[in-house]
């Protein structure tokens, strides 16, 4: 295109343009009433949306309200329930202890009115088991120490304090009257003790039999209040004492009477004595058997019933060697044939007893027990052992080894009233011994009247006589018991003889020589 047309063509488009223009401002006068509307639209929107604008700002605060509504509500629900999960808890611990407060009314019925017949014990037993657990759940520890202060747990500590008092009392006063019935009733039974020409072992064995009946009512008293066993234990000692000490006088006496034996003489040494008196002596050895079948029956009897007794009355102390050991003096033959039974032996009454929980308080108490309990029967030991020493002396020789013997057996704590008992009938047997030696020093001494006395003295060769027939009764230990008597014998034989030799100086030293020979020989 050349340069004359491109000026045509800026003329055209100037035309155009100006064409344009009128349109447009034509098409502008043409569209006013649809801008004013446009415009009327625009004003009510622009009012719609501050209205709108209004509108959320309170639904924003309404909003906001009813969040705070609403976090205030869970918050409310969130403590409600947590209440009711702690109610609830608190419901069930409730109910825990109530259910511990709760006197179920069998027990309370049995507790406090309740028959102690035999058939009944197993209720009563479960009874104490039932206290014993309620008032052990009511203490600290086993109970919160919160909860130990209510007073509601107070008051029941109280009331079951109150049963098992109550309780305590009715069983003590139930088992002492028991006790004294059941001896009172075996004493007025003449069956159960020797009579004349009969000879009877005592037998406990329905006694004990009886009596554990009541053995783990006694554990339980002992566990609820153990001062009540002091009472019991009193009661039941002094009730089986008169039975024991009965026996001991009935089977003593019929054994003096069934024994058959001549006396012997009680002078030996005597200046005046016939020479034939004492190398004819009685057999009686009789007597000393008596005196062991008496040991034989008793001694194992009364060690039993010390360990009965121990067990029975809840002593924490070691168990004795078994009946029928070294305690009876290892004797194994029998006098009667009922001696072999078994029921005198204690029988384990609990399990727990095996344990060797011993305190020297206990073991005090239990031999201060056995004091009441056997004292007084050694009066018809003492007895037996009297009449023995009136019959035959000498047989003070071989009791003394008899019961020698069976001290020796006695080793066990529960048994030291025994060990007394036989001590003392040593002591006794060998103070009746030396009554016999100092009388026959006192026969010797007095042959110093015989002013003038020629040859051998009578009481050299009696004295062999004498201590041949001591020989003879010689048993176990009693051999220490004769060489002091043979000691003492010959040292006042020999000053005797020294006397009577200074009598006559002339014929003394063949007067020495003539005894001392005869000594010798």
């Amino acid at each position: 295109m050349g340069i004359g047309e491109a000026e045509a063509f800026s003329e055209r488009l100037k035309r155009e343009l100006h064409a344009l223009e009128a349109a447009n401002v034509h098409a502008i006068l043409e569209s006013e009433p649809l801008v004013d509307e446009v415009l009327q639209g625009l004003e009510a929107a622009t009012s719609c949306v501050d209205d709108m604008d209004d509108w959320l700002g309170m639904f924003n605060v309404k909003l906001r309200h009813m969040r705070e509504d609403i976090e205030s509500i869970e918050s409310r629900n969130n403590k409600l329930e947590m209440q009711s999960v702690n109610n609830k808890s608190l419901i069930e611990e409730l109910d825990k202890l109530l259910e511990r407060l709760c006197v179920p009314s069998e027990y309370a019925a049995c507790l406090t009115g309740g028959s102690f017949d035999e058939a009944r014990m197993l209720q009563n037993v479960e009874a104490c088991e039932w206290l014993t657990g309620a008032l052990r759940g009511l203490q600290v520890p086993n109970l919160d120490p919160s909860y130990a202060k209510m007073r509601a747990v107070k008051d029941k500590r109280a009331e079951l304090e109150k049963l098992k008092a109550t309780f305590v009392r009715r069983a003590s006063e139930f088992l002492r009257n028991y006790f004294a019935s059941l001896v009172d009733f075996m004493i007025g039974d003449k069956s159960y003790f020797s009579q004349r020409g009969q000879l009877k072992r005592p037998d406990h064995a329905d006694l004990r039999y009886k009596c554990r009946t009541y053995a783990r009512l006694l554990q339980h008293l002992k566990s609820l209040d153990k001062s009540c066993l002091g009472p019991l234990r009193k009661a039941y000692c002094s009730s089986l004492n008169l039975l024991l000490r009965r026996e001991a006088r009935e089977f003593a006496n019929e054994l003096r009477a069934s024994t058959k034996a001549s006396r012997n003489p009680t002078v030996w040494l005597e200046a005046s004595t016939g020479g034939s008196q004492s190398g004819n002596s009685a057999d009686t050895s009789a007597v000393s058997d008596a005196y062991a079948k008496m040991l034989t029956i008793f001694i194992p009897l009364l060690v039993d019933e010390s360990s009965f007794f121990a067990h029975f009355m809840c002593f924490e102390v070691p168990a004795l060697a078994p009946p029928g050991g070294v305690a009876n003096g290892g004797k194994s033959g029998s006098y009667d044939d009922d001696t072999n039974d078994d029921d005198l032996g204690i029988m384990d009454i609990d399990d727990n007893d095996s344990k060797a929980g011993k305190t020297s308080a206990d073991l005090q108490s239990l031999n201060e027990s056995l004091q009441d309990l056997l004292d007084g029967i050694q009066e018809d030991f003492y007895a037996v052992v009297d009449w023995a020493y009136k019959i035959d002396p000498l047989r003070c020789i071989s009791m003394h080894g008899i019961t020698e013997r069976y001290l020796s057996g006695q080793k066990a704590d529960a048994a030291g009233f025994v060990r007394l008992l036989l001590g003392a009938l040593e002591s006794k047997i060998s103070m009746q011994f030396s009554k016999f030696v100092d009388e026959a020093c006192h026969q010797i001494e007095r042959n110093e009247r015989n002013v003038r006395q020629m040859g051998v003295l009578s009481y050299i060769p009696r004295f062999a006589t004498l201590a041949t027939r001591m020989e003879q009764y010689i048993q176990g230990q009693s051999r220490d018991l004769v060489d002091q008597a043979y000691t003492k014998f010959v040292s006042v034989m020999f000053a005797t003889l020294e006397k009577l030799a200074q009598t006559d100086p002339k014929y003394a030293d063949i007067f020495l020589l003539e005894n001392y020979a005869a000594f010798q020989n």
